[in-house]
């Protein structure tokens, strides 16, 4: 089961379950915030130990594109999809992308699936995890 974009769909998700009542919720005026850095957590940077400078490079400019072209003040969770993997990172409020996590297409398309609907993507000391009952932090 993939999205033609998966970034925005789970953004969507991701968004659409920490605001339950959208008549609660007021507009976020703050401007969009473009990446001035990307940086990789523990998991990821092992994971990046192990991978061509050049790959490390196309990911950092897939994830940066995909971030920029949401024009939000933050991105809290998404996935990038870049050469048969996808990557979980987000973007903070100072312009950070922090990369989380890399794993093979088809097995996150597994992980998304044995999940199901109502489940709550997030990232843990460990790297990323999906299960219906947490969230980010």
């Amino acid at each position: 089961m993939r999205a033609s974009s998966p970034s925005n769909l789970i953004t969507r998700m991701v968004a659409m379950s920490a605001q339950p009542d959208e008549t609660d919720v007021a507009e976020d005026t703050r401007p969009a915030t473009r990446v001035q850095r990307v940086v990789w957590a523990a998991q990821a940077n092992q994971l990046r130990g192990a991978l061509p400078v050049r790959l490390v490079h196309e990911i950092e400019c897939a994830v940066v594109a995909d971030l920029d072209s949401m024009e939000l003040p933050e991105v809290f969770f998404t996935s990038v999809e870049i050469g048969g993997r996808v990557v979980t990172c987000d973007l903070d409020a100072s312009g950070t992308a922090s990369i989380f996590g890399m794993i093979e297409a088809g097995e996150y398309d597994e992980l998304v699936e044995e999940a199901g609907d109502d489940a709550l993507f997030g990232v843990d000391w460990d790297g990323v995890y999906i299960t219906p009952a947490r969230t980010r932090h």
